[in-house]
């Protein structure tokens, strides 16, 4: 821990087994070996919600299907009292599942051949259409389609959004609607947004709508669909009794922010109210007594604080936590104001959890020693259910009592991946120079054998090494579990968590928000380099342990990851192969396109001579040099800063890569997250090829031996 203490929760523990780690004796349990397609078809639960009795549960899933080449969604309904899980409906494209407030169905976005439309579904698996748009948009990473999400593939869509009202008698939903224009010549940022996209896109806006029971819809605001509130968070509603809240965009920084109004349910029109706010407060959290939860302070020392409506506070201590994270979003209150429940995620320990806070203060976690994920609760707040699952913990169905914080298993998610081989882990939590700390997860091989000096591959993803089961925005295309059982040793690394300190927290926000506030300098020291230290640190700390072969160590990281990876050949000398993902941020000729935040990272444009010190300081492309890495780049698309970083280093003699993945078609791109399986098996076999041809196979690979 660095010589600080760890700040926790001071709550009493309510799990299902112990949290001893294992010191000596590592193993992988005996299972079956893993395959590609294992890793591909790996159930990613997505949503889940329960009847308004508890006595059922839905939740969306989302696979693979193998033979048609394409991703395939599932609701599947569990009944709680014996178990017993059925597909109820299959589908090309299902989102946002959701219990319709005082009914046992439910709701869900839905393609079935008309589009994407809402829809209404019921436990035997009919299913009545509720909304539908009949004029709908071309969305994907396609030519004349309105940009997509990641891991979609290029589809018409009806409707966008939606929520219920919490009596259920009132709906907001949002359709996308193309604007007829003619053909244009573009000019200015017209052009430059256009070359970074490379595609023509159609004019689209994002219009709302509210039914409420016995009336006409009523329009209540349009916007253009760049205004990312509106088009992806789906306006950031919130309900009361008289009105309703939405928020629309109001800058075009990367976290912009957010002007909310209140739209009267009596006089039908909108009004601002109060100030505007940052992306990153996508929701209102209410506490027991029915005010607002938010983490008070900053570092070690933050707080969760419920400010209540009459000015009064209620401490509920310290808590290294992230409330209703996005990747396990939720909040409850039970209807009598006695206690509230929330999913967190606990930061210095990267797992989630919920959290039960009273209305007199008092607060207590319930969880697991993995996580648990993706929950929700009867209307009473008496029964609820979550995904139980882990980093090498196959997700399985659980029923949580939140009065007493017990947790009691239902049902598997796949019997197939608890047949695999569960892989060991050990959770780390280092200090590096600067004196930031990290935490992330040792994975040991199968056949481990104490002593041995492992080839090992660090994997990472910002703070996305955490207890989630093959979470493609972590592991993206990387075959940790083959690597894993061909001999290597894997880290699973998080960047320095922001929470622990002011300084990292202004750092990022000043990159993010672009406000001038930190030096360039500074900015690079504490967002990458710092990162950079940490990998120095725990490399140090393994190979002192004689853990890891340091003359054998790769690294692999998509997206956010890519920076890590081509910033870290290009600064220290740990790494003899690395795989780079769909990235090429931060080389000059992204520049076009994220103006902004380059001039928070450099401090000017690349041509300018008062930036020349910071381009040169960073910039991977310009710190090329023989002797580095063997960098391997796959690509979802031929991203302009990635192909920059290739050709430096092919003139620099460095050994390297470039792969480029296709879409369906030639008018269309492969998505951020690969969503065709053809290609998500490619680059995991392309991986393991290029870590094998350059770090050797795993360490006595060819007479592992699996544990009795």
């Amino acid at each position: 821990m660095g010589g600080r203490t760890r700040a926790t929760l001071g709550l009493f523990v309510i799990a299902i087994e112990t949290f001893a780690t294992p010191a000596s004796g590592i193993a992988a349990s005996p299972g079956e070996r893993w395959t590609a397609s294992d890793i591909v078809t790996a159930p990613q639960v997505s949503d889940l919600a329960m009847s308004s009795d508890g006595k059922e549960v839905v939740y969306l899933l989302h696979t693979a299907n193998l033979a048609a080449n394409r991703p395939e969604f599932e609701i599947h309904l569990v009944t709680l009292a014996d178990g017993k899980d059925r597909v109820i409906v299959r589908s090309g494209f299902l989102d946002r599942l959701r219990r319709i407030p005082g009914k046992n169905s439910w709701s869900v976005l839905a393609d079935f051949g008309q589009g994407v439309q809402l829809y209404e579904v019921k436990s035997d698996g009919t299913r009545t259409e509720l909304v539908r748009n009949p004029k709908t948009v071309l969305v994907g990473s396609a030519d004349g389609a309105d940009f997509g999400m990641a891991q979609m593939p290029p589809m018409q869509v009806g409707i966008a959004s939606y929520d219920w009202s919490p009596d259920g008698k009132r709906l907001v939903y949002s359709q996308l609607e193309e604007e007829r224009t003619a053909p244009r010549t573009l000019t200015g940022d017209a052009v430059r947004e256009a070359s970074a996209r490379r595609r023509w896109s159609p004019h689209v806006r994002v219009s709302f709508f509210l039914r409420t029971n016995g009336e006409a819809d009523a329009a209540i605001f349009d916007r253009p669909a760049s205004d990312r509130i509106a088009r992806y968070f789906g306006g950031m509603l919130a309900w009361d009794a008289d009105y309703m809240e939405y928020g629309v965009q109001v800058d075009d920084s990367p976290t912009p922010a957010v002007q909310r109004y209140r739209w009267s349910f009596r006089t039908r029109h909108a009004t601002p109210s109060g100030d505007s706010t940052a992306l990153a407060m996508q929701d209102r959290i209410a506490g027991p007594g029915g005010g607002e939860l938010e983490n008070s302070g900053e570092g070690p020392g933050q707080r969760l604080v419920e400010k209540r409506p009459d000015g009064t506070s209620v401490d509920f201590g310290k808590a290294m936590i992230s409330l209703s994270d996005w990747r396990s979003p939720g909040h409850w209150r039970a209807a009598d104001g006695k206690f509230a429940v929330v999913a967190v995620k606990i930061i210095d320990e990267a797992r989630y959890a919920l959290l039960r806070l009273d209305r007199g203060g008092k607060s207590r976690r319930i969880e697991v020693p993995e996580s648990l994920t993706h929950c929700a609760f009867d209307a009473g707040l008496s029964r609820g259910a979550c995904i139980r699952e882990g980093l090498t913990y196959a997700p399985e169905l659980v029923v949580v009592d939140p009065a007493v914080g017990s947790v009691r298993s239902v049902a598997p998610i796949s019997a197939r991946h608890l047949r695999l081989a569960r892989f060991a882990k050990v959770r780390r939590t280092w200090t590096n120079r600067f004196g930031y700390e990290a935490v992330g997860f040792v994975l040991y091989p199968r056949g481990y054998r104490p002593g041995r000096r492992y080839p090992a591959v660090i994997v990472t993803h910002g703070g996305d090494a955490d207890e989630r089961f093959i979470t493609t925005e972590f592991q993206w295309s990387y075959p940790i579990q083959l690597l894993l059982d061909q001999g290597y040793i894997v880290l699973a690394v998080n960047d320095p968590y922001p929470a622990q300190s002011e300084q990292l927290q202004g750092a990022l926000r000043s990159w993010t928000t672009c406000d001038g506030r930190v030096a360039p300098a500074e900015i690079q020291r504490l967002v990458w380099l710092n990162t950079v230290e940490s990998y120095r640190s725990l490399v140090k700390q393994l190979d002192d342990e004689g853990l890891i072969d340091p003359a054998k160590l790769g690294i692999a990281g998509y997206s956010a990851g890519s920076q890590m990876v081509n910033v870290a050949v290009t600064q220290t000398s740990l790494f003899r192969a690395a795989s780079s993902g769909d990235g090429g941020y931060l080389e000059p000729a992204a520049w076009r396109y994220q103006q902004c935040t380059y001039r928070a990272i450099y401090g000017g444009a690349p041509g300018d001579a008062r930036a020349r010190g910071n381009y040169t300081a960073l910039v991977p492309s310009y710190r090329a040099a023989p002797g580095q890495a063997a960098v391997l780049q796959q690509m979802a698309e031929p991203r302009a800063g990635a192909v920059e970083f290739h050709e430096a280093l092919i003139a620099a003699g460095v050994p390297a890569q470039i792969s480029l993945y296709p879409g369906e078609t030639p008018a269309s791109d492969e998505t951020h997250l690969f969503h065709i399986p053809s290609n998500r098996l490619a680059a995991l076999q392309e991986n393991v090829n290029w870590f094998d041809r350059w770090l050797g196979r795993g360490a006595g690979a060819s007479n592992m031996q699996t544990p009795p």
